[in-house]
């Protein structure tokens, strides 16, 4: 494994490394020999050439302007050196052997600052690498995936063309193969996610931070085999102190590129599972929350809906009793009394079991309806009650033989719950201005009925509000009658709107599709 990014300081402030004394003391030896040897042997060969050995001796990294006063001091030598010689009889000879020896020590001097400039930018550009890597969010280590790349090429060499179902049939080549992976370099925050404080420390090979249940590496092996663009697999690798960590590696495999250092992107995605679980446990506790909230607007919307039948209940048994305390007793009219109970306490019955439907979002009992004659039926059974409020009710219809799809049960529920929301919304008002009228009429493929009443109409710009469940203006109201309207109109497939009037008070109306 590489050593070495850890906490490095920048280019500007890494000190240059130096020779060591031993290095420095062979080269002064050397270059004293040589001047020696220059000038008293009397050696006519150009002699100086061999301080070309002490610039590569004393100047190997040693900075350019040090390298320079070598360089220098050698020229030097090799200028005292002919003056003491030559200086009376230069000739031709010792003349051209001195430019052969400044011209080499020139050469040299060139090509060892030329090696110490590359030197200076490969560490430069290092440096830049380094802080770079350190400086990414995400973890990053570096693969040697040479080694597995060389075992695909023996297992396709012995005649494999299937290689998934090989590595299927052969787990241990994978786990061998992941043996062979080597790790070459990591980032900072790579040492940070697996708890290891240095990169010397870090792991060595794949393996030995990859569970052995792990099934990410089959697949990579298939990616190095086809040299893929992008690999990306979701995994788990074992930290430093044991710790499972999720995460999810990327890096490219694109044919062309060297496998010997290949960067991969580690992204810890812990957060991002513990939030899938925090979810899904949520939707969990929401579903028993709903079906909980489901049970409750059931058994609350029954209360409310049977309580008309149930005022139709007592008027029938309390006129009942009436007729029979006559004297003579009137049998027929309390016949026909107790008549009218068992029907009002069938139509609980019915009540609840569709209220249930209605709950349960299921479709009720739908069949072919004369609208008007529901309508009119509504308005008969609301008109107890109008005297009861001090109201009146009147209806007008301009299509008698308007035919509808629907549950008449629940649609005569839905009549009577507005009418009795009208007569509610006027009781702030003198009996004879407390009035409801109702309208039946035709458009080009809907059934439109209009409900309007005297009363304050809504409050403020809000149209929807009034439809949620629970929400009521009423006191010791439950919220429900409106948002069971919304539900039985949309179970029709219709639509329910409310709007205060221009003159006043509330309107209310429902479009329902027209059969004919």
């Amino acid at each position: 494994m590489t050593a070495g990014m850890a906490g490095p300081a920048s280019p500007a402030e890494r000190p240059l490394p130096t020779p060591t004394g031993g290095r420095q003391a062979v080269a002064f030896c050397l270059a004293a020999l040589i001047f020696c040897i220059d000038t008293l042997a009397g050696i006519k060969v150009a002699l100086a050439v061999l301080y070309v050995l002490v610039l590569v001796i004393a100047g190997d990294r040693l900075g350019r302007r040090r390298l320079i006063i070598w360089s220098l001091g050698c020229a030097a030598l090799t200028l005292l050196s002919f003056t003491i010689v030559h200086a009376r009889h230069p000739g031709i000879d010792p003349v051209l052997r001195l430019i052969i020896s400044l011209g080499a020590n020139i050469i040299t001097s060139g090509l060892l600052l030329h090696r110490e400039e590359m030197d200076r930018r490969v560490r430069q550009e290092g440096q830049r690498y380094e802080n770079v890597l350190n400086a990414l969010a995400v973890a990053v280590w570096e693969h040697d995936f040479r080694p597995v790349e060389a075992a695909i090429a023996a297992v396709r060499a012995a005649g494999i063309t299937d290689l998934r179902a090989y590595l299927n049939a052969h787990p241990d080549f994978v786990a061998e193969a992941r043996a062979m992976v080597r790790i070459t370099d990591v980032n900072d925050r790579a040492l940070d996610l697996m708890g290891v404080p240095t990169k010397q420390a870090f792991f060595q090979r794949l393996s030995d931070f990859l569970p052995d249940n792990d099934d990410s590496f089959l697949e990579c092996i298939l990616a190095i085999d086809e040299r893929r663009d992008m690999f990306q697999a979701e995994t788990q690798v074992i930290a430093a102190h044991g710790e499972p960590i999720d995460i999810i590696v990327a890096f490219s495999l694109s044919p062309g590129k060297p496998l010997d250092r290949v960067p991969g992107s580690i992204l810890d995605i812990r957060q991002r599972k513990h939030l899938e679980m925090t979810v899904e446990r949520a939707r969990f506790e929401l579903d028993e929350v709903q079906r909980t909230a489901a049970v409750g607007a059931m058994s609350a919307s029954i209360a409310h809906e049977i309580n008309q039948p149930l005022a139709a209940i007592q008027g029938f048994a309390s006129a009942a009793a009436r007729w029979l305390d006559r004297d003579p007793p009137d049998i027929r009219e309390a016949r026909d009394s107790l008549a009218g109970l068992n029907r009002a306490v069938e139509n609980v019955y019915e009540v609840m079991q569709r209220v249930r439907n209605l709950v349960a979002n299921a479709r009720g009992e739908t069949a072919p309806l004369n609208l008007h004659a529901l309508v009119r039926d509504a308005v008969t059974l609301a008109g107890r009650d109008a005297g009861a409020h001090g109201a009146k009710i009147i209806f007008a219809s301009s299509a008698a033989d308007l035919i509808i799809l629907g549950d008449r049960i629940l649609l005569k529920q839905l009549l009577l719950n507005l009418i009795t929301n009208a007569f509610q919304a006027m009781e702030p008002l003198p009996p004879g201005d407390r009035l409801v009228e109702i309208d039946l009429s035709l458009t080009v493929t809907d059934a439109r009925v209009t409900l309007r009443d005297r009363g304050p109409g809504l409050a403020g710009s809000g149209r929807e509000k009034p439809f949620e469940p629970f929400f009521t203006t009423k006191r010791g109201g439950m919220g429900l009658g409106l948002s069971i309207c919304r539900s039985i109109v949309e179970l029709h497939d219709g639509r329910i709107a409310l709007a205060n009037h221009p003159e006043g008070g509330l309107e209310v109306t429902l479009t329902l599709p027209a059969e004919a």
